[in-house]
């Protein structure tokens, strides 16, 4: 390990088996106090950096060890006052992904995690190489900084991070709470240990072994009813207690997963450090997709400039489908009929509002595919067909790319290839014509996705991003499983490729049941329920995308952490909704987060049971956002702004109106759309290499000397890696 600083003192890079962990300039301690902050300037003295303010004193000591750097941290209240407010330090590591290839040298903050007794987590780049992280003693919380657009807009990038020694705000019951208050003359020591580590499965024993800390870490965190709860802890020597969901604790070594709900695993070690997981027992499958159909239209969708507003067709058309639900799939068409015509023209077949925002109109051909899987209407397939045209027509290069305004690489927003490819199979036995047309065009866009891989552009603000890469692998993988066997491997090494990029994205690591295996996303809460931050959502919506993508490449590859992700990721999406049916939009996977945010003004009432909306500060930390869609309504069914303060761009004119009702939080359904394709109806039987069963949605016996699988009684498809 070799460690280069800065003439100032601050780090510059630590230099490791082969890989580099970069340093910003921004680093060193801060106060917050009233609301202002103060950076405290230090000063290098024999291999140590001191400084002072307002009667606090701070010191910072780096001790270069063989395997990793510690970085001594001292902050005295040398004043007469009780401080109050929040301390913390700049970590600097260098997260900033601005652009291909740049992006491929940050290190993303994959996970962070405050315990009792200390913090612990990794920063990882794109090659899985990773920066571990842990404290010695407590941390009160921790930020991440976000950066600004211009407009206000809150941007897509990571400028830093911050580790919080003391913190005045609420914290999450898991945190230490006594660190909210500096008092006279309190000392508050700790020491960072930053651990280079050259591949993600080193991470925990290397983290366990110079931090001397216990880390749960499991296969699975989100299980079906009747089975027992299995974890190891790494570490030497503990003690465990679960708490179950009706908050009975037990010290039992066996927990059966007898109720539905949250379970909470606390350890203790021998040396007094404490941390905790969380595993989730699920109802089946059914649970999730009916309850979104009927959250779909409790919820109603709306005609807006985004497609994210009519997202939750797809939860009503697909579970009509499945379930036979005529009185459903009516209502889901009434609601179609009412929403769609505002936003496309279907005599045309173009979209009436912003035709470069070509994910509306893909999405629209996805939703018409459903629609005649659902009623067996073909003019649903005729529509979509004609969509498809207008899109091919008009959208797609030369090279295959779909395309914003002939310039931007849009095949990845969303997955515009996807939904054409679900189009081409639909019309397989139908229409071998334009089966042949729209097979070709999905081929084109997603041969180019392979040879191109992250080198692609995406919507909004350029960033390493997390559904651009998602999308791109699993349109890949979709793809690919079309193919005959013998030509599916180039595609398979792009999409593996891919998803080993996106890992730094992905929360695989996390021992927590609410987002292990979600991908991590942060600009979208202010669009889709108007809370003016930004925050980790994970899982949110778009997650989604990451479990399509584990699943397509279980189905072509049998790797087995393909579909431990897969069920992990799904896992942690369906718990947006609660066992009382109630879907929320995210989960805010940050500790804490205070934004301005779009609440019910009841004051101002709409004909449709809703009503506008106005502003109120709020505090969200490992906390459900709820949806606004229930009660943010546009008065009558019309077409407005995709969310509220976004314009209504029409062919003629751009309106500006803001608080008219126009929302993004139906992109939820997005999991419920994912959920119907990859599991409903599914049992996964993997054999491991140690001769034992990995099961989802069935049991394996061994009867005669054979092995037979037993699907749980909703399974009628099932998928192994083995001749059963």
């Amino acid at each position: 390990m070799n460690i280069l600083f800065r003439p100032e003192g601050w780090l510059s890079q630590i230099e490791s088996d082969g890989f580099t962990v970069p340093f910003s300039e921004n680093q060193g301690f801060f106060l917050d106090t009233e609301g202002e902050t103060n950076e405290i300037a230090c000063q290098l003295h024999d291999n140590t950096l001191t400084g002072c303010t307002k009667g606090i004193s701070f010191s910072a000591q780096y001790l270069p060890f063989q395997e990793h750097l510690a970085l001594k941290i001292t902050v005295i209240n040398q004043s007469a006052d009780r401080f109050v407010g929040r301390i913390g330090f700049h970590l600097g590591v260098d997260s900033w992904m601005e652009s291909y290839p740049q992006w491929h040298k940050p290190f993303f903050p994959t996970l962070l995690r405050c315990e009792k007794t200390h913090l612990w987590g990794y920063y990882m780049n794109s090659a899985e190489n990773a920066l571990a992280i842990a404290t010695t003693d407590p941390v009160a919380s921790y930020d991440i900084c976000y950066n600004r657009l211009d407009d206000g807009d809150f941007g897509h990038r990571i400028a830093g991070t911050d580790l919080l020694f003391i913190h005045d705000g609420l914290l999450p019951d898991r945190h230490p709470q006594q660190l909210n208050a500096l008092e006279p003359g309190a000392v508050y020591e700790n020491t960072i240990l930053l651990i280079p580590v050259s591949a993600k499965n080193e991470i925990i024993t290397r983290l366990s072994k110079i931090a001397q800390i216990p880390i749960v870490q499991a296969e699975k965190y989100t299980c079906e009813v009747g089975e027992t709860l299995k974890y190891c802890v790494a570490g030497d020597g503990f003690e465990a207690q679960c708490v179950l969901p009706d908050g009975s604790v037990t010290e039992a070594k066996e927990v059966v997963f007898d109720t539905c709900g949250l379970y909470k695993v606390n350890v203790l070690s021998r040396n007094g450090k404490q941390c905790q997981a969380m595993f989730y027992c699920r109802p089946g499958w059914d649970f999730y997709l009916q309850n979104a159909a009927k959250e779909a239209l409790a919820k109603p969708q709306k005609a807006t400039t985004h497609v994210e507003s009519f997202y939750g067709l797809f939860s009503a058309f697909l579970a009509g489908k499945h379930y036979g639900n005529k009185e459903l799939i009516q209502r889901a068409l009434e609601s179609a009929e009412e929403v769609l015509p505002l936003m496309f023209d279907f005599q045309a077949h173009k979209p009436i509002v912003i035709p470069e925002r070509i994910q509306n109109t893909a999405l629209l051909i996805s939703l018409l595919v459903d629609m005649y899987e659902a009623t067996g209407d073909k003019k649903h397939l005729r529509d979509a067909a004609g969509f498809a045209d207008w899109l091919i027509d008009t959208k797609q290069g030369q090279d295959g790319v779909y395309r914003k305004e002939n310039r931007i690489h849009y095949t990845c927003v969303i997955y515009i290839a996807k939904a054409v490819l679900e189009l081409a199979l639909a019309e397989k036995d139908h229409d071998p014509v334009a089966y042949a047309r729209h097979y070709a065009s999905a081929k084109r866009a997603v041969d180019e996705l392979a040879a191109s891989l992250d080198d692609i552009d995406t919507e909004g603000e350029a960033t390493l991003e997390d559904g651009m890469i998602s999308c791109s692998a699993l349109q890949i993988g979709m793809f690919a499983l079309t193919l005959p066997q013998e030509k599916r491997q180039p595609y398979v090494e792009a999409a593996e490729k891919l998803m080993t990029i996106h890992a730094c994205l992905e929360q695989q690591l996390i021992p927590d049941c609410r987002c292990n295996g979600a991908s991590l996303r942060y600009w979208e809460s202010q669009y889709d329920v108007m809370v003016m931050a930004n925050m980790l959502n994970s899982p949110h919506g778009w997650s989604a995308w990451t479990a399509y993508a584990h699943y397509y490449l279980y189905l072509l590859t049998h790797k087995k952490a393909y579909l431990v992700n897969l069920m992990n990721c799904l896992g942690s999406c369906v718990q947006l909704m609660t066992l009382d049916g109630e879907l929320h939009w995210g989960y805010c996977a940050q500790p804490y987060v205070q934004a301005r945010t779009l609440i019910p003004d009841t004051e101002r009432p709409l004909p449709d049971g809703g009503c506008r909306g106005k502003y109120e500060e709020r505090v969200y930390g490992e906390s459900y956002i709820p949806m606004i869609s229930g009660w943010y309504r546009t008065g009558t069914q019309k077409l407005v702004g995709g969310y509220e303060s976004c314009p209504l761009f029409m062919e003629k004119e751009t309106l500006y109106v803001d608080n008219q009702g126009g929302c993004c939080d139906n992109d939820v359904h997005e999991i419920f759309k994912c959920l119907e394709e990859t599991v409903l109806n599914k049992a996964f039987a993997h054999k491991n290499e140690d001769g034992t069963f990995l099961t989802y949605g069935c049991k394996v016996v061994l009867e005669n000397g054979s092995y037979r699988i037993i699907p749980n009684e909703d399974a009628t498809q099932i998928i192994s890696n083995f001749g059963v």
